[in-house]
């Protein structure tokens, strides 16, 4: 009965997530990813060492040893605890070559290779799309690498595999340390597709394309106030002017809903506006703050026939080009870090969330008399 549940939770859910990526002037490059869940996610970051084997299921018509592959790099992945069981996919993750990969929900719209159709010479290099984030994090150090794979048909056939019994629908985005980035969608009518992601931004449905269209609408929004000073009008042969008396009105019309093609809008505004930080440790903190600004707060979105409340159950911050993770969950709001460097030799894990005590620090004992602060 819990595990029916859960099916009708995943198929109706998680359709808020999105990634961006800021560029700092030191050349960092820096990655936030959130997680839109409508029931608290047992969430893990998981590291595993170089030389860890990953093992992927047959298809039906495909018979022997079942297809594996190696990580050539450590890597840092977010792994998720369904009925007491890790699910088959991953949710997000980095390697130590500085590529990334996020998984984010394509309802509608993805489709992927029937099971059935693969046998023959392409059982040896086919994978069900549930192990393609763990797959590519294993494989590549670029996005170069994979685009080219993808061109050259090196790219592992990808079929429609399962997780919880159900075919998560679900497309990727994969940046890596020079700031490139690309998104990898299956799609109905269409096939595999990529697209190049130079705004820096990634919702769930519809397409990418889609999206990037869609920004064509917003070319009004500015960050200043010029030209919007205040509303005039004429009667009976006077003209009036109603300054205003705030600031923020070159965002007028920004769209605030949590839907996946606002999301998509405003954090490519936001990108798009924001001063380029001048050092990676300023882009970690600016991603935060971009991050914050599309939190969902549990209890103002329900979805799914059942009602059930939508909120952002942690924000991952990825440095590709230092190799660390940084991240929040939901109760416990501090900020904690993963880096390669640091990474035991065996497989390890970390629960995301934590207690609401675990997220702040009392500084009653770091007052000091007034006169004796300095005012520099």
């Amino acid at each position: 009965m819990a595990r029916h549940f859960l099916l009708a939770i995943l198929l109706a859910l998680a359709d808020s997530c999105q990634e961006i990526r800021v560029v700092s002037k030191d050349g960092g490059v820096v990655v936030g990813r959130s997680m839109e869940f409508s029931i608290p996610l047992n969430s893990h970051l998981v590291s595993e060492p170089a030389g860890t084997v990953h093992e992927a299921p047959l298809p039906p018509n495909c018979h022997g040893n079942p297809v594996t592959f190696t990580n050539r790099f450590k890597t840092i992945s977010n792994w998720n605890v369904f009925a007491e069981k890790w699910t088959n996919s991953i949710a997000d993750g980095v390697n130590e070559a500085g590529v990334s990969i996020s998984i984010l929900w394509f309802k509608g719209y993805a489709e992927y290779l029937n099971p059935a159709d693969i046998s023959g010479v392409t059982c040896g290099n086919a994978l069900p799309h549930t192990k393609i984030g763990a797959y590519i994090l294993a494989k590549y150090e670029s996005v170069e690498e994979v685009k080219k794979d993808l061109e050259n048909g090196k790219f592992p056939a990808i079929w429609a595999g399962t997780d919880l019994n159900i075919v998560p629908p679900i497309h990727f985005n994969i940046i890596d340390k020079t700031g490139a980035g690309i998104v990898l969608e299956h799609t109905k009518g269409e096939g595999v597709k990529w697209y190049d992601n130079t705004v820096g931004v990634t919702t769930t449905s519809p397409p990418f394309p889609w999206h990037m269209t869609n920004l064509r609408n917003y070319p009004h929004l500015q960050k200043s106030d010029k030209g919007r000073e205040g509303f005039e009008y004429s009667s009976l042969g006077n003209t009036y002017i109603l300054s205003q008396q705030w600031t923020g009105s070159g965002l007028l019309g920004i769209p605030g809903d949590y839907t996946s093609p606002s999301r998509f809008v405003k954090a490519a505004t936001l990108l798009s506006l924001a001063p380029k930080p001048a050092t990676t440790d300023e882009a970690i903190v600016q991603v935060f703050h971009h991050m914050n600004a599309a939190d969902i707060p549990y209890g103002i979105v329900e979805t799914g026939s059942e009602n059930r409340v939508s909120l952002t159950s942690w924000i991952v911050v990825k440095d590709l080009s230092r190799g660390c993770v940084y991240y929040r969950a939901y109760t416990d709001l501090s900020v904690k870090r993963l880096c390669f460097d640091d990474l035991p030799w065996d497989p390890a894990a970390v629960k995301i969330e934590g207690n609401f005590s675990d997220g702040f620090k009392d500084s009653s004992g770091d007052l000091r008399p007034l006169d004796s602060i300095s005012l520099d």
